[in-house]
């Protein structure tokens, strides 16, 4: 299937789950999997999948995919977001890394272009609304960065590749829909920083058991 149409599903946390508040909305790729799938089908007539599924959460909070059961979560209303921009949801930091290659590979010390820390970027309101933009101030090497792209994680795919910069610059991510990101700066001799950030949907949701009803509180860090 194109990574770029899947099909999709958005889902409301009943009860905290990792680094995440209860009331989150994440939009997931709506294919959850069964935890202890067995490959036999004769074994597998035999056991009970009932709130065994998981959906792929591509951050649970410090940057890594974690398995996040359906248990948790219920579907998010329909019209939760009607009227609401999208967009105005705050960024969060989640986590980085510095190496080699795809992998990250550790280099001996310190590698040519330096070890990128979380403390290196900063959350900023950009026209007046909160944590819509992120200023990242690289580790101070001899070079700069030769490329600079932004990634979909949920999706796998490339968004749009950025500007470089020589060590620091503040990123606008104001058009940004809520998501799953990562921003990857790379060097020569494949050196490359990672940055994850998730983009929230602006509101959190409560919904009120047994009923249609829900309420909103607007998502803040």
């Amino acid at each position: 299937m194109d990574k770029m149409s899947m099909q999709t599903i958005r889902l409301v946390l009943n009860v905290p789950f990792m680094r995440h508040p209860p009331g989150t909305v994440f939009e997931l790729e709506d294919s959850p999997e069964v935890s202890g799938w067995d490959a036999d089908e004769r074994v597998r007539e035999k056991q009970d999948f009932s709130g065994r599924c998981n959906y792929r959460l591509p951050d649970g909070g410090r940057g890594h995919v974690v398995e996040l059961p359906e248990s948790h979560t219920s579907r998010c209303p329909a019209t939760a977001f009607d009227g609401v921009l999208l967009n105005t949801g705050p960024c969060r930091v989640t986590g980085v890394q510095s190496g080699l290659g795809e992998r990250f590979a550790p280099a001996e010390g310190t590698p040519a272009c330096g070890k990128l820390r979380e403390e290196d970027a900063s959350l900023v309101p950009i026209n007046g609304v909160n944590s819509q933009g992120l200023r990242v101030v690289l580790p101070e090497t001899e070079s700069r960065p030769r490329g600079l792209l932004l990634r979909d994680r949920l999706r796998g795919s490339d968004i749009r590749n950025l500007p470089t910069f020589a060590r620091e610059t503040t990123l606008d991510f104001s058009d940004l829909p809520p998501g799953f990101y990562e921003l990857l700066f790379q060097y020569q001799n494949d050196c490359r920083h990672s940055l994850r950030f998730i983009k929230s949907f602006p509101l959190l949701i409560t919904l009120e058991p047994g009923s249609s009803r829900f309420t909103t509180n607007p998502t803040r860090y």
